[in-house]
């Protein structure tokens, strides 16, 4: 009788969590129409990445690049890319805080605060400037600074202040003061968004 009804509650367990799968999906569908109908969203650059057998990070050893960090200002953002990276061109972000010191998030360290120098090790950087007044970037970084010790997850969604990820850490800092940098209505936000965006100039960038 015992085996009989644990063959019935494996069965329902069997049914009962792809159900609630398509109800999870059926719901993200109907409160995130927007996203899945832009062609342009994070999403599928990860999947189209991902069919091309580009996943994570890249290829990530160490490349030696000679780009200049002098001239940085406190609140300016650093982007590192490796090859073949699932996220697009860039692979992270950081944003300086100054001291030779930036803020980010990363896989090993949650949201931490480190020597700038290791964005030698990428392919590419490229080093950005918000147009803002310097008060509202110090802020910015202040914000950032608050969150040091947040757990990070390279999926974290936009929404919530639970898990982090680099992206996220940099785009939300500066959406507290005000500047959305990257206004569009989808669920991530990757390294690349804020090399587009509007409110970004170029300071310099350098390929190996």
């Amino acid at each position: 009788m015992k085996s009989n009804s644990k063959t019935r509650l494996d069965k329902f367990a069997l049914l009962l969590f792809p159900l609630l799968a398509l109800v999870f999906y059926a719901l993200l569908l109907n409160t995130n129409r927007t996203v899945f109908e832009n062609p342009e969203a994070v999403m599928y650059l990860y999947i189209d990445n991902a069919a091309k057998g580009n996943f994570g990070y890249g290829n990530s050893i160490r490349y030696a690049n000679d780009i200049s960090f002098s001239g940085l200002e406190i609140g300016d953002i650093i982007l590192g890319g490796y090859p073949d990276c699932a996220y697009g061109r860039f692979s992270h972000v950081a944003m300086y805080v100054g001291n030779g010191q930036v803020i980010e998030a990363f896989v090993d360290y949650g949201v931490h605060i480190r020597p700038i120098d290791h964005f030698r090790d990428y392919k590419e950087v490229c080093l950005l400037r918000v147009e803002a007044e310097p008060e509202i970037k110090e802020k910015a970084v202040e914000y950032a600074q608050s969150l040091q010790g947040k757990m990070f997850y390279a999926l974290a969604f936009k929404p919530g202040e639970r898990i982090w990820n680099c992206s996220k850490l940099i785009w939300r800092a500066y959406l507290e003061e005000g500047i959305d940098l990257d206004p569009s209505r989808d669920l991530w936000i990757s390294p690349d968004i804020f090399y587009k965006s509007e409110q970004i100039s170029i300071i310099r960038e350098r390929g190996v």
